[in-house]
Protein backbone atom coordinates (compact mmCIF):
# COMPACT_ATOMS: atom_id res chain seq x y z
CA UNK A 1 0.00 0.00 0.00
CA UNK A 2 1.41 3.21 -1.18
CA UNK A 3 1.42 6.16 1.14
CA UNK A 4 -1.20 8.83 0.50
CA UNK A 5 1.29 11.27 -0.72
CA UNK A 6 2.49 9.38 -3.53
CA UNK A 7 -1.29 8.10 -5.28
CA UNK A 8 -0.40 7.24 -8.80
CA UNK A 9 -3.07 9.27 -10.25
CA UNK A 10 -4.27 12.05 -12.14
CA UNK A 11 -7.97 13.19 -10.90
CA UNK A 12 -9.07 15.58 -13.92
CA UNK A 13 -12.16 17.88 -13.58
CA UNK A 14 -13.54 19.65 -15.64
CA UNK A 15 -15.90 23.18 -14.84
CA UNK A 16 -18.31 25.30 -16.95
CA UNK A 17 -19.70 28.25 -15.36
CA UNK A 18 -19.10 26.39 -12.09
CA UNK A 19 -19.55 29.17 -9.41
CA UNK A 20 -22.03 27.19 -7.94
CA UNK A 21 -20.03 23.94 -7.26
CA UNK A 22 -16.42 24.76 -7.71
CA UNK A 23 -16.03 25.43 -4.10
CA UNK A 24 -17.61 22.02 -3.15
CA UNK A 25 -15.09 20.33 -5.19
CA UNK A 26 -12.10 22.08 -4.16
CA UNK A 27 -13.02 21.30 -0.99
CA UNK A 28 -13.15 17.19 -1.69
CA UNK A 29 -9.43 17.55 -3.21
CA UNK A 30 -8.49 19.17 -0.05
CA UNK A 31 -9.17 16.75 1.85
CA UNK A 32 -9.90 12.83 -0.33
CA UNK A 33 -7.43 14.38 -2.90
CA UNK A 34 -4.46 14.51 -1.40
CA UNK A 35 -1.57 12.68 -3.10
CA UNK A 36 -3.05 12.88 -6.34
CA UNK A 37 -2.15 15.28 -9.39
CA UNK A 38 -5.17 17.05 -10.11
CA UNK A 39 -6.01 18.44 -13.55
CA UNK A 40 -8.60 21.12 -14.10
CA UNK A 41 -10.09 22.28 -17.29
CA UNK A 42 -12.25 25.74 -17.40
CA UNK A 43 -14.29 25.20 -20.59
CA UNK A 44 -14.44 28.93 -21.12
CA UNK A 45 -16.42 29.87 -18.27
CA UNK A 46 -18.02 33.31 -17.97
CA UNK A 47 -18.89 33.11 -13.95
CA UNK A 48 -15.24 33.63 -12.55
CA UNK A 49 -14.53 30.10 -12.15
CA UNK A 50 -10.82 30.21 -13.78
CA UNK A 51 -10.00 32.72 -11.71
CA UNK A 52 -10.93 30.83 -8.34
CA UNK A 53 -9.14 28.08 -9.97
CA UNK A 54 -6.38 29.42 -10.36
CA UNK A 55 -6.15 31.07 -7.23
CA UNK A 56 -6.53 27.37 -5.96
CA UNK A 57 -3.92 25.98 -7.86
CA UNK A 58 -0.90 28.70 -6.86
CA UNK A 59 -1.34 27.29 -3.26
CA UNK A 60 -1.27 23.42 -4.18
CA UNK A 61 1.63 22.06 -5.54
CA UNK A 62 1.10 19.09 -7.98
CA UNK A 63 -2.10 21.18 -9.57
CA UNK A 64 -2.42 22.01 -13.06
CA UNK A 65 -5.29 24.70 -14.53
CA UNK A 66 -5.80 24.10 -18.18
CA UNK A 67 -8.56 27.42 -20.03
CA UNK A 68 -10.00 26.70 -22.71
CA UNK A 69 -10.83 30.18 -24.82
CA UNK A 70 -14.28 28.44 -26.35
CA UNK A 71 -16.74 26.09 -24.91
CA UNK A 72 -16.60 23.10 -26.78
CA UNK A 73 -18.53 20.82 -24.16
CA UNK A 74 -16.83 18.26 -21.79
CA UNK A 75 -15.47 15.46 -24.61
CA UNK A 76 -12.96 18.02 -25.71
CA UNK A 77 -12.50 19.07 -22.22
CA UNK A 78 -11.50 16.12 -20.70
CA UNK A 79 -9.48 15.45 -24.53
CA UNK A 80 -7.80 18.68 -23.49
CA UNK A 81 -6.90 17.70 -20.22
CA UNK A 82 -5.10 14.35 -21.01
CA UNK A 83 -1.55 15.78 -22.34
CA UNK A 84 -1.49 17.78 -18.96
CA UNK A 85 -1.42 14.22 -16.84
CA UNK A 86 1.86 12.48 -15.78
CA UNK A 87 1.13 9.53 -13.63
CA UNK A 88 0.54 6.52 -14.43
CA UNK A 89 -3.39 6.40 -14.27
CA UNK A 90 -6.43 8.84 -14.80
CA UNK A 91 -9.74 9.47 -13.05
CA UNK A 92 -12.38 11.68 -14.14
CA UNK A 93 -14.72 13.11 -11.99
CA UNK A 94 -17.75 16.10 -12.61
CA UNK A 95 -17.51 19.35 -10.43
CA UNK A 96 -21.39 18.69 -9.03
CA UNK A 97 -21.22 15.19 -8.04
CA UNK A 98 -19.83 13.24 -5.09
CA UNK A 99 -16.98 11.57 -5.39
CA UNK A 100 -16.59 8.69 -2.49
CA UNK A 101 -13.92 10.00 0.44
CA UNK A 102 -11.82 6.71 0.39
CA UNK A 103 -12.00 6.49 -3.80
CA UNK A 104 -8.30 6.91 -4.29
CA UNK A 105 -7.43 4.13 -1.70
CA UNK A 106 -9.92 2.17 -2.85
CA UNK A 107 -8.55 2.57 -6.49
CA UNK A 108 -4.76 2.43 -5.33
CA UNK A 109 -5.43 -0.52 -3.25
CA UNK A 110 -5.96 -2.24 -6.63
CA UNK A 111 -3.47 -0.65 -8.81
CA UNK A 112 -0.88 -2.17 -6.46
CA UNK A 113 -2.61 -6.17 -6.26
CA UNK A 114 -3.14 -6.20 -10.05
CA UNK A 115 -1.16 -3.65 -11.95
CA UNK A 116 -4.60 -3.57 -14.08
CA UNK A 117 -5.30 -1.05 -17.12
CA UNK A 118 -8.51 -0.40 -16.54
CA UNK A 119 -10.39 -0.60 -13.08
CA UNK A 120 -14.27 -0.74 -13.16
CA UNK A 121 -15.73 0.02 -10.24
CA UNK A 122 -19.08 0.82 -8.96
CA UNK A 123 -21.22 4.00 -8.36
CA UNK A 124 -24.91 5.24 -7.22
CA UNK A 125 -26.99 7.39 -8.89
CA UNK A 126 -28.94 9.98 -6.53
CA UNK A 127 -32.46 11.56 -8.45
CA UNK A 128 -33.81 15.56 -7.71
CA UNK A 129 -35.88 13.79 -5.22
CA UNK A 130 -33.29 11.75 -3.09
CA UNK A 131 -34.06 8.41 -4.19
CA UNK A 132 -30.92 6.31 -4.33
CA UNK A 133 -30.21 3.22 -6.68
CA UNK A 134 -26.64 1.25 -8.01
CA UNK A 135 -26.11 2.79 -11.54
CA UNK A 136 -23.10 0.96 -12.55
CA UNK A 137 -20.97 -1.96 -11.45
CA UNK A 138 -21.04 -5.07 -10.27
CA UNK A 139 -21.09 -6.82 -7.01
CA UNK A 140 -17.75 -8.86 -7.96
CA UNK A 141 -14.23 -8.98 -7.54
CA UNK A 142 -11.83 -10.30 -10.23
CA UNK A 143 -9.28 -9.86 -13.30
CA UNK A 144 -11.01 -10.04 -16.49
CA UNK A 145 -9.50 -9.73 -20.68
CA UNK A 146 -10.92 -7.33 -23.03
CA UNK A 147 -13.40 -9.30 -24.52
CA UNK A 148 -14.90 -10.51 -21.47
CA UNK A 149 -15.23 -6.82 -20.12
CA UNK A 150 -16.78 -5.80 -23.58
CA UNK A 151 -19.26 -8.30 -23.20
CA UNK A 152 -20.53 -6.70 -19.76
CA UNK A 153 -20.74 -4.08 -21.49
CA UNK A 154 -22.89 -4.47 -23.97
CA UNK A 155 -24.77 -6.85 -21.75
CA UNK A 156 -25.35 -3.65 -19.70
CA UNK A 157 -23.64 -5.53 -16.48
CA UNK A 158 -21.60 -2.32 -16.72
CA UNK A 159 -22.41 1.00 -18.31
CA UNK A 160 -20.30 3.68 -19.71
CA UNK A 161 -19.93 5.90 -17.17
CA UNK A 162 -16.25 7.58 -16.85
CA UNK A 163 -16.21 8.31 -13.21
CA UNK A 164 -16.37 4.92 -11.82
CA UNK A 165 -13.44 3.84 -14.17
CA UNK A 166 -9.74 4.11 -13.58
CA UNK A 167 -7.74 4.28 -17.06
CA UNK A 168 -4.35 3.75 -17.18
CA UNK A 169 -3.26 6.51 -18.76
CA UNK A 170 -1.48 4.43 -21.47
CA UNK A 171 -4.89 3.11 -22.53
CA UNK A 172 -6.22 6.34 -23.27
CA UNK A 173 -5.16 8.19 -27.07
CA UNK A 174 -4.80 11.83 -27.60
CA UNK A 175 -8.66 11.89 -28.58
CA UNK A 176 -10.20 9.34 -26.49
CA UNK A 177 -13.50 10.71 -25.75
CA UNK A 178 -14.25 12.24 -29.45
CA UNK A 179 -15.64 15.52 -29.62
CA UNK A 180 -19.03 15.29 -29.10
CA UNK A 181 -21.45 14.87 -26.31
CA UNK A 182 -23.11 12.75 -25.10
CA UNK A 183 -22.17 8.65 -25.46
CA UNK A 184 -18.71 10.54 -25.43
CA UNK A 185 -17.70 8.49 -21.99
CA UNK A 186 -19.07 5.37 -23.61
CA UNK A 187 -17.14 5.46 -27.08
CA UNK A 188 -13.95 6.82 -25.08
CA UNK A 189 -14.56 3.41 -22.43
CA UNK A 190 -14.95 0.56 -25.41
CA UNK A 191 -11.76 2.05 -26.86
CA UNK A 192 -9.61 1.66 -23.53
CA UNK A 193 -10.88 -1.35 -23.59
CA UNK A 194 -9.93 -2.69 -26.52
CA UNK A 195 -6.17 -1.42 -25.72
CA UNK A 196 -6.39 -3.20 -22.35
CA UNK A 197 -4.84 -6.13 -21.22
CA UNK A 198 -6.33 -6.16 -17.85
CA UNK A 199 -9.47 -5.24 -16.55
CA UNK A 200 -10.30 -5.15 -12.81
CA UNK A 201 -14.01 -5.26 -11.28
CA UNK A 202 -14.47 -4.10 -8.03
CA UNK A 203 -17.60 -3.93 -6.11
CA UNK A 204 -16.73 -0.49 -3.90
CA UNK A 205 -18.91 2.52 -4.54
CA UNK A 206 -16.69 5.40 -5.71
CA UNK A 207 -18.64 7.51 -6.87
CA UNK A 208 -22.46 8.88 -6.65
CA UNK A 209 -23.99 10.85 -9.63
CA UNK A 210 -26.34 13.53 -8.63
CA UNK A 211 -29.72 14.38 -10.68
CA UNK A 212 -29.70 18.39 -10.89
CA UNK A 213 -31.82 20.66 -13.13
CA UNK A 214 -30.56 21.27 -16.50
CA UNK A 215 -28.29 18.75 -15.90
CA UNK A 216 -26.46 17.71 -19.80
CA UNK A 217 -27.43 14.52 -19.45
CA UNK A 218 -30.58 15.41 -18.50
CA UNK A 219 -31.97 17.45 -21.48
CA UNK A 220 -34.98 17.06 -22.96
CA UNK A 221 -33.90 17.24 -26.04
CA UNK A 222 -31.97 13.62 -27.29
CA UNK A 223 -29.39 13.65 -29.72
CA UNK A 224 -30.31 10.39 -31.78
CA UNK A 225 -27.35 10.70 -34.00
CA UNK A 226 -25.27 10.11 -31.47
CA UNK A 227 -26.64 7.26 -29.69
CA UNK A 228 -25.95 5.36 -33.40
CA UNK A 229 -22.82 6.48 -33.40
CA UNK A 230 -21.81 4.83 -29.55
CA UNK A 231 -24.27 1.97 -30.99
CA UNK A 232 -21.89 1.60 -34.03
CA UNK A 233 -18.75 1.86 -32.66
CA UNK A 234 -19.83 -0.84 -29.55
CA UNK A 235 -21.11 -3.51 -32.84
CA UNK A 236 -17.80 -2.55 -34.44
CA UNK A 237 -15.80 -3.87 -31.44
CA UNK A 238 -17.88 -6.46 -30.86
CA UNK A 239 -17.08 -7.80 -34.55
CA UNK A 240 -13.83 -7.34 -34.25
CA UNK A 241 -13.29 -9.59 -31.33
CA UNK A 242 -15.56 -12.19 -32.33
CA UNK A 243 -18.73 -11.26 -29.44
CA UNK A 244 -21.72 -13.87 -30.20
CA UNK A 245 -24.42 -12.12 -32.62
CA UNK A 246 -26.92 -12.69 -30.06
CA UNK A 247 -25.55 -10.41 -27.05
CA UNK A 248 -24.99 -7.74 -30.04
CA UNK A 249 -28.61 -7.77 -31.24
CA UNK A 250 -29.23 -7.74 -27.42
CA UNK A 251 -27.36 -4.47 -27.02
CA UNK A 252 -28.49 -2.58 -30.07
CA UNK A 253 -32.28 -3.37 -28.39
CA UNK A 254 -31.50 -2.36 -24.95
CA UNK A 255 -28.91 0.73 -25.80
CA UNK A 256 -30.25 2.27 -28.75
CA UNK A 257 -33.74 0.76 -29.91
CA UNK A 258 -35.32 0.78 -26.60
CA UNK A 259 -33.66 3.95 -25.65
CA UNK A 260 -34.76 6.55 -28.22
CA UNK A 261 -38.18 5.87 -27.65
CA UNK A 262 -37.63 5.66 -24.01
CA UNK A 263 -35.46 8.81 -23.42
CA UNK A 264 -37.52 11.48 -25.39
CA UNK A 265 -41.03 10.66 -23.59
CA UNK A 266 -39.28 10.08 -20.30
CA UNK A 267 -37.88 13.63 -21.27
CA UNK A 268 -40.97 15.08 -21.89
CA UNK A 269 -39.30 16.00 -25.10
CA UNK A 270 -41.22 18.00 -28.06
CA UNK A 271 -43.66 15.49 -30.04
CA UNK A 272 -42.04 15.40 -33.06
CA UNK A 273 -39.22 14.15 -31.37
CA UNK A 274 -40.99 11.39 -29.58
CA UNK A 275 -41.92 10.44 -33.02
CA UNK A 276 -39.05 10.77 -34.13
CA UNK A 277 -37.48 8.22 -31.81
CA UNK A 278 -39.94 5.52 -31.55
CA UNK A 279 -39.63 5.74 -35.61
CA UNK A 280 -36.12 4.79 -35.49
CA UNK A 281 -36.43 2.21 -32.73
CA UNK A 282 -39.02 0.46 -34.43
CA UNK A 283 -36.63 0.88 -37.85
CA UNK A 284 -33.61 -0.83 -35.47
CA UNK A 285 -36.20 -3.71 -34.41
CA UNK A 286 -37.53 -4.85 -37.12
CA UNK A 287 -34.09 -6.26 -38.13
CA UNK A 288 -33.65 -8.13 -34.48
CA UNK A 289 -34.40 -11.49 -33.64
CA UNK A 290 -36.50 -10.68 -30.28
CA UNK A 291 -36.97 -14.15 -29.10
CA UNK A 292 -32.98 -14.42 -29.25
CA UNK A 293 -33.10 -11.33 -27.25
CA UNK A 294 -35.68 -12.80 -24.40
CA UNK A 295 -33.06 -15.70 -23.76
CA UNK A 296 -31.00 -12.77 -22.32
CA UNK A 297 -33.87 -10.64 -21.16
CA UNK A 298 -37.32 -11.12 -21.55
CA UNK A 299 -38.13 -7.96 -19.98
CA UNK A 300 -36.02 -6.04 -22.13
CA UNK A 301 -37.64 -7.82 -25.26
CA UNK A 302 -41.22 -7.07 -23.97
CA UNK A 303 -40.46 -3.75 -24.00
CA UNK A 304 -39.22 -4.18 -27.95
CA UNK A 305 -42.44 -5.47 -28.59
CA UNK A 306 -43.81 -3.33 -27.10
CA UNK A 307 -42.82 -0.31 -29.17
CA UNK A 308 -43.86 -2.30 -32.41
CA UNK A 309 -46.79 -2.83 -31.81
CA UNK A 310 -48.01 0.57 -30.01
CA UNK A 311 -46.17 2.80 -33.02
CA UNK A 312 -47.30 6.24 -31.33
CA UNK A 313 -49.94 4.95 -28.86
CA UNK A 314 -46.30 4.02 -27.26
CA UNK A 315 -46.12 7.34 -24.60
CA UNK A 316 -49.72 6.55 -24.03
CA UNK A 317 -48.55 2.85 -22.64
CA UNK A 318 -45.94 4.18 -21.29
CA UNK A 319 -47.05 7.13 -18.80
CA UNK A 320 -48.85 4.73 -16.10
CA UNK A 321 -45.75 2.67 -16.36
CA UNK A 322 -43.73 5.84 -15.60
CA UNK A 323 -46.16 7.39 -13.06
CA UNK A 324 -45.97 4.05 -10.93
CA UNK A 325 -42.47 3.96 -10.60
CA UNK A 326 -42.17 7.59 -9.98
CA UNK A 327 -44.87 7.07 -6.82
CA UNK A 328 -43.09 3.75 -5.57
CA UNK A 329 -39.63 5.31 -5.81
CA UNK A 330 -41.14 8.32 -3.48
CA UNK A 331 -42.15 5.93 -1.48
CA UNK A 332 -39.27 3.65 -1.49
CA UNK A 333 -36.78 7.03 -0.67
Amino acid sequence: MSHPADYPISIVVCFHNARATVERTLAWLETSGRGAEVVLVDDASRDGTAGRLRTWAQHHPGSTVVVLDENHGPARARNAALCHTTRDYVWFIDDDDEPAPDALAVFDRIIHECRPDLVFARARFRSADGAERWVDGVDETGIMDPDHALLRMLRGDVHGFLWSKLFRRAVLDATAFGTEYPQEDFVGIVGAVERSARIALSPRSVYTYIERPGSLSRGRRPDFGRYATARDVAVRAAVRNGIDARVIAYFRLWFYAIAVAFVPVRRRASRADVREGIRLARAELRGLDLGECAAIDRRAALHGRVILASGRLYPALLAPALWLHDRLRRFRA
